[in-house]
């Protein structure tokens, strides 16, 4: 297992070296200092990409909240809203009001797998989200032990977990 220290150095050294990489092409097309001025802006707005942390982390986090999510997606907050109401984006909502976005669900491109929105939306007929996103965490029997979101993280077919996924989201609904 992975420590946070082991990560932390980890990301630091990508980032040192992603950050050089984007300065030697930036002085080599000529790009002015002035475009990198505000370097204080550029490390929130980077810091703001990465998981945030809440009481939930345990059950289905890590999370981003709507401002790391809008800076990695390039989109405004409008834009992440309106993923939320057409589900397709696992999304749940804080006491505080504030939306989280379980981690898990985003490939590397920053798009939700297919399969998972599939499973979210047959759920969330029967749940409220935070139930669905908990499901989704959950070991699963008949999954070999897996969660439903590592079995499609992992490459395993969709019919298995969503016929389990509508048998839940049907009995929660009963």
């Amino acid at each position: 297992m992975k420590t946070l220290v082991e990560q932390e150095r980890k990301l630091l050294e990508l980032l040192t070296r992603r950050v050089h990489e984007t300065f030697a092409n930036a002085r080599a097309a000529g790009v002015p200092a002035e475009v990198f001025d505000d370097v204080e802006s550029i490390a929130r707005s980077m810091a703001a990409a990465l998981p945030t942390s809440h009481i939930y982390d345990q059950l289905v986090g890590p999370f981003y909240d709507t401002g790391g999510l809008t800076r990695w997606w390039g989109v405004s907050r409008q834009a992440v809203n309106k993923a939320v109401a057409a589900d397709s984006v696992i999304a749940c909502r804080l006491a505080d009001g504030q939306w989280v976005y379980p981690t898990w669900q985003f490939t590397d491109e920053g798009t939700v797998h297919p399969h998972l929105i599939a499973l979210w939306k047959t759920l969330r007929g029967g749940a409220d989200p935070w139930t669905c996103a908990v499901w989704l965490r959950s070991r699963q029997h008949e999954l070999g032990d897996r969660s439903a979101s590592d079995w499609i993280a992992e490459g395993y077919p969709l019919d298995p977990a969503l016929a389990l996924a509508r048998a839940d989201a049907q009995r929660w609904a009963a």
